[in-house]
């Protein structure tokens, strides 16, 4: 399983979205993100506990189908989605220990995965996830926080573990300040990432349908953390 696993990442443009900290909107990121890659992308939902990729997208009571070459992912526009909501449906999920490891190999290694671009949206904290991905796949990590001294605080040991293994992380400061008659304010102080994406009320109401959003965030994505992605 490990080593089909690894093929089935062999070759591909491997972006791992994630964070130490919950709460940060490492999903919306991961989500943006891969809608502005193209031509596709394959979005794989390695939060397997609480699987908000399925919800942003609407899909979470979606059954992922079954051909002979693997998991089919549900196509949405340019991306390809993965995730373990496609089996589980909008049920919660408890996995201990090494079970939790196993179904994030399987997830991947059992999965069609046809695009040069891979994401990976994975959950909050220093745990199997990186270690799994890591044991996998070269990738390169885009850290998510906010400008709370509390986020940034935690998301540094995040990123002072990449750097010990190599891997220098892109910085995404997420919900970082918002335009009042063409002025940035930052309302919870300032911190200086590789990108700060602004506060967008209105991004709330495409929660089910990221995909129809092309607002504020999206367009600085598209602008500042793509070009600093695409290789």
């Amino acid at each position: 399983m490990l080593e089909l696993a690894k093929g089935k990442l062999k070759g591909k443009k491997v972006i791992a979205v994630m964070s130490s900290k919950g709460g940060v909107g490492k999903s919306v990121v991961s989500a943006l993100l891969s809608l502005s890659l193209i031509p596709s992308a394959t979005l794989i939902d390695l939060d397997i506990h609480s699987m908000g990729i399925a919800k942003l997208f609407g899909i979470e009571n979606r059954s992922l189908e079954v051909s002979k070459e693997g998991i089919v992912p549900i196509k949405i526009g340019n991306v390809n989605l993965i995730s373990l909501a496609g089996i589980v449906r909008d049920r919660y999920v408890i996995l201990p220990g090494r079970n939790q490891s196993n179904v994030m190999k399987e997830l991947i290694a059992y999965s069609i995965i046809n695009s040069d671009y891979v994401v990976f949206d994975l959950p909050p904290g220093l745990g199997d996830e990186v270690l799994v991905l890591e044991e996998l796949t070269d990738f390169k990590p885009v850290a998510v926080t906010t400008p709370s001294k509390i986020a940034i605080k935690v998301v540094k040991n995040l990123i002072d573990y990449l750097n010990e293994r190599g891997k220098k992380s892109l910085v995404v400061v997420n919900m970082s300040y918002f335009n009042c008659h063409g002025e940035r304010e930052y309302p919870f102080g300032y911190y200086d990432g590789d990108v700060n994406l602004p506060i967008d009320p209105n991004l709330e109401e495409y929660i089910g349908k990221i995909h129809e959003y092309n607002g504020d965030v999206k367009k600085v994505i598209d602008k500042e953390l793509i070009p600093k992605l695409v290789f």
